[in-house]
């Protein structure tokens, strides 16, 4: 990934799809929010994002390979839940390739600049729909069941009114055990990395962007929240005021914001195993009959019985596996 050059390159589109592609030049990039190194591509006439991980900044920090992994696990899980249109709120991931000497996502160009600047001139017509759209994207990975885990102004986009989430690289699945990030904004739960990943972790961090939004720099140095304005306090007491399963999910935000609650069509990646746990609880349930007292049956009735039960844990298994592999 250095040089002004065409590379070929064997990656792993979203849908699964195994190709060899060609990028064409490389510029670098650079966005507030992320860590890894990154830089503008081509690839069949379109622009395209390329976060990587060079060898010798792997060398130098090999929790590089970790962030990058974070980001192709949430790219690939907002993908397959919304695989036919794909939400213009969040950054949206084409390929990768974790294996190679040198791994690296590919993303669709991102829209926008920094939020951090426009932000500053917002007037409250702009701020309304700042919190809106900030909210509704929540909702969409919340549904996804992904937990951006670093959402702030360094992380955000804004292009005329519309918002854009990038820089998946503290992404969490929700139900994972909560990892250590140093990313302000965390909410307690995360800051302690205690308890199971929540779809609504995000929104602590969304709450102080709010917060700061209408009151500036004075947000960060007053905590105290008593004398903040009584639309502010009304809306987001419920998010600081508690616990993680106590606040508010992003849909129930979004109907006091009065945004736009309807989603894309939604596809939950984990109904692929549907089919292949109910095979096993079936074949398990079968094995769990006893066997018969006649003797010169019994030889018959396990070899039948044990059959059908390895193949279905033979075929649930590389369900899985296959599974595993395309995300």
């Amino acid at each position: 990934m250095t040089g002004q050059q065409i590379e070929v390159v064997r990656c792993r589109y979203v849908s699964g799809v195994l190709k060899e592609i060609e990028i064409e030049g490389s510029n670098e990039f650079v966005t507030p929010g992320a860590v890894l190194e990154q830089r503008l591509v081509r690839v069949n006439g379109r622009q395209f994002v390329c976060k990587y991980v060079s060898r010798a900044a792997g060398a130098r920090n090999p929790r590089l390979y970790d962030l990058l992994e974070n980001e192709i696990r949430a790219g690939a899980r907002l993908g397959q839940s919304y695989p036919d249109r794909y939400p213009p709120e969040l950054a949206q991931l084409v390929a990768y390739n974790i294996d190679a000497e040198e791994p690296f996502a590919l993303l669709r160009e991102y829209t926008g600049v920094p939020v951090s600047g426009p932000v500053s001139r917002f007037q409250d017509t702009e701020r309304k729909q700042f919190e809106r759209a900030l909210v509704r994207t929540l909702r969409l990975t919340s549904e996804a069941g992904v937990v951006h885990g670093a959402v702030g102004a360094d992380t955000l986009r804004w292009n005329n009114g519309q918002l854009q989430l990038i820089d998946f690289e503290s992404a969490e699945r929700v139900g994972e055990p909560r990892r250590l990030g140093t990313a302000a904004g965390r909410s307690p739960e995360q800051a302690a990395a205690t308890g199971l990943v929540d779809a609504r972790d995000d929104l602590w961090a969304a709450a102080v962007l709010i917060r700061r939004l209408h009151l500036g720099p004075s947000a960060d140095v007053q905590p105290d929240r008593r004398n903040d304005p009584d639309r502010l306090r009304g809306l987001l007491d419920p998010v600081f005021g508690n616990t993680v399963e106590h606040r508010p999910s992003a849909a129930e935000l979004l109907v006091r914001l009065h945004g736009d609650n309807h989603l894309p069509a939604f596809v939950d990646p984990d109904a692929r195993f549907t089919q292949g746990r109910e095979l096993f609880e079936n074949v398990a349930r079968r094995k769990s009959v006893p066997a018969p007292s006649t003797k010169d049956a019994a030889p018959r009735k396990r070899t039948r019985r044990i059959f059908p039960f390895l193949s279905s844990m033979l075929l649930v298994s590389m369900t899985i596996v296959a599974t595993a592999v395309l995300v």
